[in-house]
């Protein structure tokens, strides 16, 4: 497995089926429900389309789609030491705010989909190793042949790498049931590992439904012979003397299923394939086993819970 890249436009760890009536700039019909605050002063301003470009400037006055001018000023929370966001600490926020899908919902209701990375005091964008991005999340109504701003969620959830939560895809889980998934991972010293988190899109607001699950891990840039331990054959005996630790290379690809009730949504299926050796074994002296398995995640008090199956991704 290779190192991911992590800010990156329609890149590969999975997530790449996007519903043919559900594009990047306008998506297909969904139902209801989440949490979020109406915009705070409803803005006479209109958009004549679906367009982000359009859009944007409703939500954050003055954007414009160029590398000085993608400034808003979102109400985000401080974030605790532990990553999660403080309560109560919202407060206006310089950032870069960049548009990522716009989401069709009914006939007169749609989202828009954000990427936010706060300022730093010199205005430039915090993107290091460790930072992540917060996704927002924008709801407009159309009101005759226009659009305008009914309701915002600034700092929906916070995850992710080097300022980009990563790839994202919209899915249809039921008829009118739509969910975003995220895959954002990063390599650290020669261990890399990925992960997926989703949302539910509904009519009043975005809630999370999956966090953080491990998409995929290897150590083959950390140990130098596991790539050739796991590859196995005389190439791998020769090298099993070698690494002091178990190799693992296993990389997951997400498939969610579409239900055919409202109330049911389809199953995630996680499907695992590569090899390691015995944890806890130094890899001289271990067996190489393949790896072939599948985790579903079944809907459940309206969240994908772990139904059959196990995740095979081991921790680092």
């Amino acid at each position: 497995m290779r190192p991911l890249p992590i800010a990156r436009s329609g890149a590969a760890v999975g997530l790449a089926l996007l519903l043919a009536a559900c594009s990047r700039e306008e998506a297909s019909p969904a139902s209801a429900a989440a949490s979020g605050q109406p915009a705070a002063q409803k803005s006479a301003a209109r958009s004549p389309s679906l367009r982000r470009q359009d859009l944007m400037p409703l939500a954050f006055p003055g954007w414009q789609d160029n590398d000085t001018a993608r400034v808003g000023h979102p109400a985000l929370p401080e974030l605790g030491d532990d990553g999660r966001p403080v309560a109560d600490s919202a407060k206006p926020t310089a950032a870069r705010v960049t548009p990522r899908e716009v989401v069709r919902l009914s006939d007169s209701r749609a989202v828009l989909l954000t990427e936010t990375v706060p300022l730093d005091d010199q205005g430039h964008p915090l993107d290091a190793h460790v930072s992540g991005a917060w996704l927002g999340a924008y709801f407009f109504e159309r009101q005759g042949e226009s659009w305008v701003l009914s309701q915002r969620q600034d700092a929906v959830d916070y995850l992710g790498f080097m300022g980009s939560f990563g790839e994202t895809a919209v899915h249809r889980v039921a008829p009118a049931r739509l969910v975003l998934g995220a895959t954002y991972g990063s390599c650290w010293q020669g261990y890399c590992g990925s992960w997926l988190s989703a949302w539910e899109l509904r009519r009043d607001g975005v809630r999370r439904v999956l966090d953080g699950v491990a998409l995929s891990a290897s150590n083959t840039g950390a140990q130098e012979a596991c790539e050739a331990v796991l590859a196995g054959g005389r190439r791998g005996r020769a090298a099993a003397g070698g690494p002091r630790d178990a190799c693992f290379d296993i990389e997951g690809t997400p498939r969610f299923a579409q239900g055919v009730r409202d109330d049911t949504p389809g199953v995630l299926t996680l499907s695992f394939r590569g090899a390691r050796t015995a944890e806890g074994r130094p890899a001289a002296r271990a067996r190489v086993r393949r790896v072939d398995e599948q985790a579903v995640y079944a809907w459940q008090d309206g969240r994908y819970v772990l139904s059959r199956g196990r995740n095979p991704v081991p921790g680092f």
